[in-house]
């Protein structure tokens, strides 16, 4: 696997993957937003969102094409948001629902509950 994760800017194959992985609702694309990509063969594969906040970034959105989950492809998204927020000395906040798949993978890469509603609050302190 030759992929290679970069940061994004708006293109109509990003919004018709976010699109196709969630079909509820409708990529935005503001100047407070970030993302970054998965490229695989010349094709997005995956993407992570983040919301540029005044005290955090959310952790608004990750998606990953269903025949290249398990391959470490949204470890290696995560990776590149976590670096991202950490160089902007920020926290990261994530909503996710207690039966979101990627659950464990927050965990292992740092995130902590913070919050339990009907969604789980989870977030990861910066290194620093």
């Amino acid at each position: 696997m030759n992929m290679i994760i970069r940061r994004a800017e708006f293109s109509e194959e990003l919004a018709s993957l976010v699109r196709r992985l969630f079909p509820k609702s409708e990529p935005l694309f503001t100047e407070k937003d970030v993302y970054f990509v998965a490229v695989e063969k010349g094709g997005i594969i995956g993407f992570v969102r983040l919301i540029l906040k005044e005290k955090a970034i959310l952790l608004q959105g990750m998606g990953v094409e269903p025949e290249w989950r398990e391959h470490g492809v949204g470890g290696r998204l995560l990776d590149s948001a976590v670096r991202f927020c950490d160089r902007k000395k920020m926290d990261i906040l994530l909503k996710v629902k207690p039966t979101n798949p990627a659950l464990n993978l927050y965990h292992k890469k740092g995130f902590t509950l913070k919050k339990i509603q009907d969604v789980y609050i989870l977030e990861r302190k910066r290194v620093n």
